[in-house]
């Protein structure tokens, strides 16, 4: 039995926070003066690209999209641009600088909007040329240090908040150069504590995770011989690790991947612990103690199913994709044999747990065709179209409820990748959503949006990026899964433009998106509704000489 030295103060303090956090996140979008923090603009003229409507919230304005997070580089120098943080609200009319610059020449993606919304946690080497940890509430005023003061040369590395959103794990290398270690602290910086175990000379925590429900953290350290990467475990408000790997390393063996299970009971993970040059799938209980071998091959790539506390994993090698529970029991080969030549590309669970969908060169080599079946065995269906010759799919994601599959192929066209969707089971055969003709490409990444409760299925849609309409110039559309609805929901790029990322608001409002819309090779933030209406510069006249670098929507 462990014991829980003052074990009552944490859970005091992380309440504490949750209840200021709640607070923040239930305010209105039009509320957030309740912080203190001063607009950077105020423009009411109606020049933010937004048409006005109705005043929902008491500012005047009505508010079509979530506040979001982004940063920018203001100068336009391209060289080391000052970096620095904004909120936006009222889709763009209001801009709050949450700090001041907080790194030069930079990526400007080191910050992360806590994920019950309120408060950003960010890093910063401004004040000693070292990342320091901050956290800063969404709609401004003073920044809270998380990481303690900081030894020469020693850098905060890494850090994620819990799922709950009342702590902040993170890697430093408080005491020692180049040691990086893993400590938490409370949202409000007041309980800094060192969760690792002690590290030999020249270890290190390698990756860490927390669990579903808040109450542990993961991590893969080489905490008892030096290179010999082990998984531990250990509470967040306690420095306490237990070992979850299994206990015999031959050949220097590592741990190399890991992921808990959906009701944060267990921790599945890749090592060569048996064998060295074998890496097979193991889950163990958070604390140690019931270590289970769940495969006898070279595991590839694995999952939990997704949906509810059922157990089970599904895992490939290079050419066969098995299921099996967290005991080891059941363990099947659920796809056939492939052709020779072929492999496993990729899977992924459907979310309800229905079926599984891969990609794989399972008819005909070098030819890549997506395929589901069902997680113990039967059923297997190719769900992709005909193919062109040398066309293969290249990417695929499921809708939220499990209803369709989009795939990115060169299926039509040798030289043109396109969009298309597909029923689960194939049944209702594969639909080009992508516009037609298409004067380029759909580019890699789409995404659906994002799944609602209670659900509403019908008002579906996937967005993509794609020089659909004129070459070279890629931009942001959004489709309805039977294709007869296609909307561009970018505003108007100018020749040679980009959109370069997007993400679909947590309400579904709208999709947000970096673009040089405006003006050719300066990126600014815009958002428009899933059809393409409103659309919005959510980063006002920040960087109308710069660029907005990464956004995040504030849930």
């Amino acid at each position: 039995m462990k014991v829980e030295y003052n074990r009552f103060l944490p859970v005091l303090l992380a309440v504490l926070v949750l209840t200021g956090v709640s607070f923040i996140s239930g305010c209105k979008w039009g509320s957030w003066d309740l912080f203190g923090g001063d607009p950077v603009n105020d423009d009411r003229s109606g020049g933010n690209l937004r048409s006005s409507g109705n005043d929902d919230d008491g500012t005047g304005l009505d508010s079509d999209f979530p506040p979001a997070v982004f940063s920018a580089a203001r100068d336009g120098s391209k060289i080391n641009e000052p970096i620095q943080l904004y909120s936006s609200f009222d889709d763009g009319f209001e801009i709050v600088e949450l700090t001041g610059i907080i790194n030069r020449d930079n990526d400007g993606d080191d910050f992360k909007v806590s994920p019950v919304g309120g408060l950003v946690a960010y890093l910063s080497n401004e004040n000693n040329g070292q990342f320091e940890l901050f956290v800063v509430p969404v709609g401004g005023g003073d920044s809270t240090r998380i990481s303690p003061p900081l030894s020469d040369d020693a850098n905060v590395v890494e850090f994620k908040w819990s799922p709950d959103g009342s702590q902040i794990a993170y890697l430093a290398d408080l005491i020692i150069d180049e040691r990086f270690e893993l400590y938490t602290n409370l949202a409000n910086g007041s309980s800094n504590l060192k969760v690792s175990g002690d590290l030999p000379a020249g270890g290190e925590v390698r990756a860490f995770e927390w669990s579903p429900n808040s109450q542990r953290l993961a991590y893969i350290a080489d905490e008892r011989v030096l290179g010999e990467f082990e998984l531990f475990s250990t509470p967040p408000t306690l420095a306490n690790s237990d070992l979850v790997s299994g206990t015999f390393f031959p050949n220097r063996g590592n741990v190399t991947e890991f992921a808990w299970s959906p009701d944060s009971s267990r921790i599945a993970y890749l090592s060569n612990q048996r064998l060295g040059n074998q890496n097979e799938l193991y889950t163990n209980l958070p604390i140690g103690g019931d270590n289970t071998d769940l495969s006898s091959d070279d595991v590839a790539e694995f999952a939990w199913a997704p949906a509810g506390s059922t157990g089970r994993l599904a895992y490939s090698t290079a050419r066969q994709i098995f299921t099996v529970f967290q005991n080891g029991s059941s363990r099947t080969q659920i796809t056939p044999a492939l052709t020779d030549g072929g492999s496993i590309a990729e899977f992924a669970w459907a979310p309800d747990n229905s079926r599984i969908a891969y990609r794989a060169d399972q008819n005909e080599a070098g030819v890549v065709e997506l395929f589901t079946v069902t997680p113990d065995g039967g059923d297997d269906r190719k769900v992709s179209g005909e193919l062109t010759v040398t066309g293969s799919v290249t990417d695929f994601a499921w809708a939220p409820y499990s209803d369709f599959i989009a795939y990115r192929a060169n299926q039509d066209f040798a030289v043109t990748f396109e969009l298309y969707v597909t029923s689960p089971d194939g049944s209702s055969g594969d639909t080009k959503v992508s516009g037609t003709p298409m004067a380029g490409d759909v580019e890699p990444d789409f995404a659906w949006s994002l799944a609602e409760d209670p659900p509403e299925p019908d008002i579906v849609r996937v967005a993509y990026r794609a020089d659909q309409r004129t070459v070279d110039t890629i931009e942001l559309f959004s489709s309805t899964p039977d294709g007869q609805t296609n909307d561009r929901v970018s505003g108007n790029l100018p020749e040679g433009g980009l959109v370069e990322e997007f993400a679909w608001a947590p309400d579904n409002s709208g999709i947000g998106y970096i673009a040089d819309q405006v003006n050719l090779g300066f990126f600014e933030l815009f958002a428009s509704l899933p059809d393409g209406g409103k659309n919005s510069k959510l980063s006002g006249d920040i960087a109308s000489e710069g660029d907005v670098l990464f956004f995040e929507w504030v849930p």
